[in-house]
Parts: structure tokens; sequence; C-alpha cells
């Protein structure tokens, strides 16, 4: 079960289930990342611990060392490599925190656009739970296909139209085929016809400089 606190994307359910299974988590938190550095729409699944994403907001996310603000250029982390390379005062405060809460440890993935983290995700492990052999390993693995599904419906970020010269309605087609949308489909949702469906397609293609459905959504989705 996934609470939605801000957004409801099926993607968004089915990566981050995935996510949770493959790495046998008892827990996951998926967020959105602006440019600050703030976290926010927050994807919370069962699981998480009663008062850990309250007390988390409340100014604990302020010692996490897994926080995006340090996590340089690593694609993943897990908070008990990251204290035992170097146990802050800070990091330990937050470990025990977590422990408190019933946690025994976290896997962060980060997810980035443009070389600028957009999302991230928390696999939390609880206490009584087996965590996999070489689940580092799994993550990294796993990293491009969670990020590609959970960024590919992300607003677009705000240098996008000015590299590519795109139009503020050709965006909203961009954003609808990333979403997995059918011309009629997306006619329907801009009040359009199927011919200027066709055309700004034909104009997105040329800007871009692909020929494809499928390329569009994986160019405006991976880093550039």
């Amino acid at each position: 079960m996934i609470a939605l606190l801000g957004r409801s994307d099926p993607a968004t359910t089915q990566a981050v289930q995935f996510a949770r299974g493959i790495l046998e988590g008892a827990a996951t938190v998926f967020y959105e990342v602006d440019s600050n550095l703030n976290l926010n729409r927050f994807v919370l699944s069962s699981g998480v611990p009663s008062g850990f994403h309250d007390q988390y907001l409340a100014g604990m996310n302020r010692l996490d060392p897994l926080h995006p603000r340090s996590a340089t250029n690593q694609p993943i982390a897990r908070l008990s490599v990251v204290i035992g390379r170097c146990a802050t005062k800070e990091a330990l405060t937050f470990r025990t925190f977590a422990g408190q809460c019933g946690i025994a440890d976290i896997l962060e993935f980060f997810f980035r656009r443009n070389d600028r983290i957009v999302a991230g995700m928390s696999v939390l492990w609880g206490s009584g739970c087996r965590i996999p052999d070489g689940a580092m390993n799994i993550a990294e693995k796993i990293h491009d296909y969670l990020e590609f599904n959970l960024t590919r419906c992300l607003a677009p970020s705000p240098d996008e139209p000015a590299r590519y010269g795109l139009t503020s309605r050709e965006l909203e087609v961009i954003d609808l085929l990333c979403c997995g949308r059918t011309n009629r489909e997306i006619g329907e949702c801009l009040n359009i016809g199927l011919a200027t469906v066709k055309t700004h397609l034909i104009h997105i293609f040329e800007k871009l400089g692909v020929e494809t459905r499928s390329a569009v959504v994986a160019l405006m989705s991976r880093p550039h």
C-alpha cells in the first residue's frame, strides 16, 4: 500500500514497489527535490514507522547524512556504510533517532536531471528485516531503471524550453507523451485536434533531433 502525499502516478507506485520488493525493505519514501535541495511531495509506503516522517520534517533532516545535500556525485548511499566511513556527531545522532523508530538501516537513491538531483527515494529496513547480501550492488543495478521511471513524469527543469526552443504547448504535449498518452488522448487533454497534435510532435522531433516517441521520453528523462 502506498500513501500518496502530493502526487499519484502509476509509474511511481510500480517503481517504488519494485525497489521495496527486490531490496526486501520494510518501507519506502519517495520525494522530489527543488533547486535549493529542499525535499517535498513525499510518497510514503505502508510500514514507515509512526512519527518518523513527522520528526524528520521537524528537524532531524538537518542531521541526515543521506540528505541530497551530502550526495556529491553518488547515485546511492547506505546509512551504515556512510557512518562507518565518517561517524560524525550529527550522523550518529541521526542513526540513534532512526533506531529508536525501529529502523535498522536506510539505503538512499538519488535521481538526477541535468546533473541536478530532482528526486530521491529511501528504502527502510526494520529491525526484523533481512537485508539482502550485496544490497549496494543490487541498488546500483536497478538505479537507472528507477531513475527513468521515477523522474519521467516530473515537471521539466526550468532550462528545458531555452535549451531546445520548446514552446509551452510543446512542453504540455511532451508531459502527456511521457505519461504514455496516445495522440488522441493528448488532443482530448489539451482540447486540440488530432492533426494539431501530430504537427506539435513533428516540431518536437525536429527541435530535439529525434525520430520516435520513445526517443523523446528517453531524452527528456535522462541527465544532460
